[in-house]
């Protein structure tokens, strides 16, 4: 069934590319894609793959971790490996291989090492459970009153002045590193932790703080990511919640993807604009498996040793920009990737290892944190952790966008907790 459902999402994905997104953006490159029998052969390959990493529910962290790897980072490229027109088949094929071996290694991991890990780990049991909600929003207070001080009213709040409001926030918060971090580690880290609080406790109150906070991000700093995944935290914290939802919590996740691809579908067919095709889709669906064929295009073409070491960054800041002017013409554009194939062609392939190895540490501590402390918290930080690494660098999630203060704050907050609270609560499967 999850193969069955995840090859009907890709399709559906391929053919809102067909139908628009593909002229919508063959400005800046999109190709139409040829369906022969060797694409419809990896597509299927791609997806039956997809299945064997994607959970039958979520019993602990990595598992929704490995729902939003899946859903965000993996399953795409077998339907839009051809739509920048620069991968071969046998390139298309080895970029599979790199995206799909990191979540293989976190399966093995989990089913060889956790018991291990569970043995090491000690979770610290400060405070009450219930007072989390209280630091956590006194975190978005805080930095909501920083950025409001350090940038001031914008001139404008419309979907039109985004970029313009943007590059004004940065400017700024230049030399203003503590106000900078505060509202990162915030934005990314404790506001879709307290969502999925919110969901959980079905308290419009944190909701509403929430939303509040990234409402304001929007207007001051033209950020729009944070807001979808509060809403992705807070659903999945509201159907986790319920016994019977989170028991089938993937399957209503998969059929709710289906549902809005289709909505989109329809909503394209007769050649008309769609806000979810631009929005939505095209930023899932489309935006990951094209920045993941120009990494993979790029590592490919490096010689022997520099696989092993990383490309030469040359005059750039980051290799995101070497990529962005290497790939689409500018060397302002920001072209970032998810963490394992920025560390292979950051510093080769014992960084790609590195990163695997890192990550799936992470996790298995985690499982070992939520199997002792049964704090579902522990399991909206896994998740959360699978979305922010999809366009990050790992240390840059576990540091900057607040996933370690997430944690540290989960284990001081987690007096009280019984077994109970969550009833699917035990060693991963």
């Amino acid at each position: 069934m999850r193969f069955l459902a995840l090859l009907t999402l890709a399709a559906l994905g391929f053919a809102i590319y067909d139908v628009n997104l593909q002229q919508a953006n063959a400005y800046i490159g999109f190709r139409p894609i040829r369906f022969d029998f060797a694409h419809a052969l990896l597509l299927f390959t791609w997806s039956a793959l997809a299945a064997t990493l994607m959970p039958r529910n979520i019993r602990a962290p990595s598992d929704l971790f490995l729902f939003f790897y899946v859903v965000i980072c993996f399953l795409w490229g077998g339907a839009l490996w051809q739509a920048t027109g620069i991968l071969t088949i046998d390139e298309a094929v080895a970029m599979m291989a790199l995206l799909y071996l990191p979540a293989f290694a976190l399966l093995a991991a989990r089913r060889f090492l956790f018991e291990r890990v569970r043995g090491f780990v000690l979770p610290v049991l400060l405070f009450p459970r219930h007072m989390l909600a209280l630091p956590l929003a006194g975190l978005l207070l805080g930095a909501a009153a920083i950025a409001v001080v350090a940038i001031g009213p914008p001139d404008s709040f419309g979907l039109d002045t985004v970029y313009d409001r943007r590059l004004a926030g940065r400017d700024a918060l230049a030399g203003r590193s503590l106000a900078g971090y505060a509202i990162n580690m915030t934005v990314n880290g404790i506001a879709p932790l307290l969502a999925f609080m919110a969901g959980w406790r079905r308290s419009p109150t944190l909701l509403f703080v929430t939303m509040g906070y990234v409402v304001l991000m929007f207007v001051l700093l033209g950020l729009k990511s944070p807001a979808l995944n509060v809403v992705a935290l807070a659903a999945a914290g509201y159907m986790l919640s319920m016994p019977g939802t989170r028991r089938s919590f993937v399957a209503l996740g998969l059929a709710g993807l289906a549902a809005i691809y289709g909505f989109v579908l329809w909503e394209v067919s007769d050649g008309g604009y769609s806000a979810l095709a631009d929005y939505v889709v095209r930023r899932i669906s489309l935006v990951q498996p094209q920045v993941q064929s120009y990494y993979t295009e790029l590592w490919l073409e490096l010689a022997p040793a520099q696989k092993l070491l990383g490309a030469p960054l040359q005059h750039y800041s980051d290799w995101t920009f070497l990529v962005g002017d290497r790939f689409l013409g500018s060397d302002q554009t920001n072209a970032n990737t998810n963490a394992f194939l920025h560390a292979l062609v950051k510093a080769g392939l014992p960084a790609y290892v590195l990163a695997i190895v890192v990550i799936a540490a992470f996790l298995l501590i985690l499982d070992a944190m939520f199997d002792r402390s049964a704090m579902p918290e522990f399991v909206a930080i896994g998740g959360l952790y699978g979305i922010l690494i999809s366009e990050q660098a790992y240390t840059t999630a576990l540091l900057s966008s607040g996933i370690f203060l997430s944690v540290a704050l989960v284990m001081l907050f987690s007096y009280g907790t019984t077994r109970s609270d969550w009833k699917l609560a035990r060693t991963p499967e």
